[in-house]
């Protein structure tokens, strides 16, 4: 196996026949672990051919000539019969590593089936995703999309090809991943092939980037190509210059997406909710539950509803099976249901993901954590006018050595449902200024000159979207979670935003579903009023 450690001491073994079979004229090798391969005239690949069958058995390497293939141009098919009797030949082409070499024709043949290969096994996965959506879309992402990915990568102009396997994504995996029945518009099937940070689902439009992919497939092997062609064969990798092709692509790709989302922005103009919620699912950290692997240990693990209420909610699809009034006797939707206060679920929201972060405090070793820490006294300091001056104020936790050494740090949560319709006309920065703004007022003036401490409000959207005050906190107990866990930095900052997101995200979906109580009472009937369609007696 090409995945076995042993495979690459196999692989230096082989150096010694790979210098024997060096320098022969008009001829060009290359080899990839096990697998061998020669180009150019036809006399060249026959002595090449003969060298690899003789000197081969002498360094365990044994060449199969059943399983050989030659691949010729039709004017030479014939002379080739004649001088390989030994081997396969043909003049349509023939798979190679994953790809393919030879005609347009045979090339079509080849993808075409591949792509008939990969719609039977998506549609298994769309069964599958109609009773595990987050599993089915982990497995789709980092499993089963790769096969295509490295197939456009590395063969050109197959772009029409894959129009079936659009179909099937689009009528098929997409519904059963929203558990619902609808057909996917343009404009949605846009927002859904933006990465997730873009605001997106991560299922790419295949027919839109096969060849772009497979352009910078180009630029990235460039070096390698260059000194196949020149038969180096002592080729070191220019690691530098790698590292920068790698970011050079890295950008462009991202540049593409990034318009592609600036367009779609635009065409949303006349839908300010919509684009309001593509915003919000573009904020740094909203989309780490849909990047993060079903993790039961770790708590990423949804059930089917919470996963299409959580995708619902993103884009504002509507959510199924809901009542169409609260108890508390509105009418219901999602905002209402995110911030109608019967059944406890906005105190849910909050407390959770205050002991969420209380929590990660403990784990990088923050000292004397508490959580609703009773403040001091005011006594007869004066204060700002707004600030809370309560002898019974608590704030949401305190910990030590969190900004300095032995300094009392205060922090206060608050999750706010920034697409609540209060919310509409302002932009998504001012919404966690005001909030933040709101919180200092009351308190800063209070920790700072009666707890002699620090104070730092932390706001968080039901969208997944946090305040510059929360995002600095995440960055310092990253840094603190370096040391005691061992974790690179840019892991543990990745870490603490799927804690707290999916903390959010629980949360917000068990409000849009959790019991609130008996409804409202009604006017009360009077008894005559009622037919009980009574038949007389006697």
């Amino acid at each position: 196996s090409r995945r076995s450690p042993a495979m690459g001491f196999y692989a230096c073994g082989t150096m010694p026949l790979i210098s024997s079979t060096h320098n022969i004229e008009d001829v060009k090798q290359i080899w990839y672990a096990d697998d061998s391969a020669g180009g150019g005239k036809l006399q060249g690949l026959r002595e090449w051919w003969n060298k690899l069958c003789t000197n081969g058995p002498i360094f365990g390497y044994k060449p199969k000539p059943t399983k050989t293939w030659l691949v010729v141009k039709p004017e030479f098919e014939e002379t080739a019969r004649k001088l390989f009797p030994d081997i396969n030949v043909t003049a349509k082409g023939r798979r190679y590593l994953g790809s393919y070499i030879g005609a347009d024709d045979g090339k079509g043949e080849f993808i075409l089936e591949k792509v008939k290969e990969w719609c039977t096994d998506l549609k298994q996965l769309s069964d599958i995703a109609s009773r595990e959506p987050q599993l089915a879309y982990s497995a789709f992402v980092y499993g089963l999309s790769k096969r295509w990915n490295y197939v456009c990568r590395t063969t050109p102009g197959i772009s029409k090809e894959l129009l079936p396997l659009e179909q099937v994504i689009r009528e098929e995996f997409i519904p059963a991943i929203l558990n619902r029945v609808f057909s996917c518009t343009d404009n949605l099937r846009e927002i859904f092939a933006l990465p997730p940070r873009l605001g997106g689902l991560g299922i790419p439009i295949l027919m839109k980037v096969a060849e772009q992919e497979h352009q910078f497939s180009l630029r990235a092997t460039k070096e390698l190509k260059e000194a196949i062609l020149s038969q180096e064969m002592n080729y070191l990798e220019d690691k530098d210059k790698t590292h920068e092709v790698k970011e050079s692509i890295k950008h462009d790709r991202n540049q593409f997406y990034t318009e592609r989302q600036s367009e779609i922005l635009d065409s949303l103009h006349s839908l300010p909710t919509a684009k309001l919620l593509l915003q919000l699912a573009a904020e740094k950290g909203a989309s780490s539950w849909l990047t993060a692997l079903p993790l039961k240990s770790y708590g990423y693990l949804l059930n089917r509803q919470q996963f299409a209420d959580a995708i619902a909610l993103r884009y504002g699809l509507g959510l199924k099976d809901c009542p169409k009034t609260c108890a508390c006797g509105e009418t219901y939707s999602a905002n209402h249901a995110l911030t109608c206060k019967l059944g406890g679920y906005v105190a849910l929201r909050h407390n959770s993901l205050r002991d969420t972060i209380a929590n990660v405090m403990k784990v990088v070793k923050c000292k004397d954590v508490q959580t609703e820490p009773l403040l001091l006294p005011v006594n007869n300091t004066h204060l700002p006018s707004g600030t809370v001056t309560g002898d019974q104020a608590r704030l949401d936790i305190s910990a030590r050595s969190v900004w300095n050494t032995l300094e009392r740090a205060f922090f206060d949560v608050r999750v706010f449902h920034a697409p609540a319709p209060s919310n509409a006309n302002k932009q998504i920065p001012a919404m966690y200024l005001a909030h933040e703004n709101e919180k200092k007022r009351c308190y800063n003036a209070r920790v700072l000159e009666v707890e002699r401490g620090s104070f730092t409000p932390l706001v968080f959207s039901t969208t997944g979207g946090m305040g510059q005050e929360a995002q600095r906190l995440i960055k310092r107990l990253a840094q603190r979670m370096e040391g005691p866990t061992g974790q690179r930095y840019s892991d543990s900052v990745a870490y603490i935003r799927k804690r707290l997101r999916f903390e959010i995200l629980k949360t917000t979906v068990i409000a849009l579903r959790g019991e609130r109580g008996p409804k409202s009472k009604t006017e009360p009937v009077v008894i005559e009023e009622l037919d009980l369609n009574l038949e007389p007696f006697g």
